[in-house]
């Protein structure tokens, strides 16, 4: 999303609804940093500032999300309880043998 910093070069062609930082385009000219222009329909465009709250929020999912695959997983309840079944089945069974 770096490459398409939108330049605030949005020429509307379309109807458009702006609802806080969010503009829902149906259709526009986008003017990208390196000067190139892009032809967009059916969309959204981000302001500067909820492009920046919502790549902070990526990374910090990233971030979360690698802790939480690092971390050893929980034993299944049916491993347990199959354990505890076979282990008692066993020393009963020990028992009676002896």
């Amino acid at each position: 999303m770096r490459g398409l910093v939108l330049a605030l070069a949005l020429l509307m062609a379309g109807r458009a609804r702006a609802e806080g930082e969010v503009l829902d385009v149906a259709r526009a000219t986008v003017t990208l940093q390196d000067g190139r222009t892009v032809a967009v329909s059916e969309g959204c465009w981000l302001s500067t500032e909820r492009c920046i709250l919502t790549a902070r929020e990526l990374r910090r999912l990233q971030a979360e999300n690698e802790v939480l695959r690092q971390q050893p997983r929980p034993v299944p309840v049916l491993a347990v309880v199959l354990a505890v079944v076979l282990g008692a089945g066993a020393g009963f069974a020990l028992a009676r043998v002896r």
